[in-house]
């Protein structure tokens, strides 16, 4: 498909807006940008245009902060699951109704966030990161493989993570990765572990789809547009995000979440 100057300008505007929000809270780029190109484009072709900019502007975000050590030494396993998750799912599940799916994960996502917001804080211990990093890393690849929803169920998992401690280690030398020391490395946290982790799950995607021919030339151009008013957008979010306390910008990014389950089940109610 061809596009036309005014489609492309429109796709820029669109992955500004979107990479504000990125920017903000560390997701939405793609619940944002696919919901909006949706309106006139098919999502299939909405989805194709997204793998430029989520890869970028996650590679962005996983390496622009000063947690990334302690996010890999905390969630390589996750990590790993995640793209075997992914190809598995490329390969095995086919003719799931992603409509259906996309409604009932917004609807947890709404759900978890709510509670959360109303007080109830769900912290997982860091001795038992070690059993579920993989779980959370392979369900999140088997869903992400299927609909192209990279947030559930790992951003509610990565949220009640506390990165503030870090799991024993012997190695002295190790000490500087397992345990952030202050409200910025908390937030740098979060925020590049949900980079490192789309990341990880955009490639598998991709690979995925460029199996099932599914990844057209007429995707780079837009994608390349989209890419580079999304970093613009990114810096104003990160602009944005640097101002707020920790609590602050916990309380937005679980706002974010609702308001990302409110598109996602919109979608699949339209």
């Amino acid at each position: 498909m061809d596009y036309s100057l005014w489609e492309l300008a429109v796709i820029a505007g669109i992955y500004l807006i979107a990479g504000v929000v990125k920017g903000g809270i560390g997701l939405g780029l793609p619940t944002v940008s696919v919901g909006l190109m949706a309106a006139w484009l098919p999502v299939e072709q909405a989805a194709g245009i997204l793998i430029i900019p989520v890869i970028v502007t996650n590679i962005w975000q996983a390496f622009f902060g000063t947690a990334l050590k302690l996010v890999i030494a905390r969630l390589w396993t996750l990590q790993l699951a995640l793209v075997v998750g992914s190809l598995v799912s490329a390969v095995l599940i086919a003719g799931v109704d992603t409509a259906v799916a996309a409604g009932l994960l917004g609807t947890m996502l709404i759900v978890f966030a709510a509670i959360s917001l109303i007080g109830k804080q769900y912290s997982v211990p860091v001795q038992s990161e070690r059993r579920l990093n993989p779980l959370m890393g392979f369900a999140t690849g088997l869903i992400s493989g299927a609909t192209a929803i990279f947030v559930i169920p790992v951003v509610p998992y990565l949220q009640s993570l506390n990165f503030s401690m870090g799991r024993r280690s012997d190695e002295d030398d190790r000490a500087d990765i397992t345990r952030a020391i202050n409200d910025t490395m908390q937030k740098d946290a979060l925020i590049q572990a949900m980079g490192v982790t789309v990341l990880v799950a955009t490639i598998g995607l991709a690979i995925g789809l460029g199996a099932r021919g599914e990844l057209p030339v007429s995707v780079i151009a837009p994608g390349v547009i989209g890419t580079v008013t999304a970093l613009v957008g990114m810096v104003s979010g990160r602009m944005i995000r640097n101002r707020m306390s920790l609590e602050k910008f916990r309380r937005w990014v679980l706002i974010g979440l609702i308001c990302l389950g409110v598109v996602m089940v919109a979608r699949a109610a339209g």
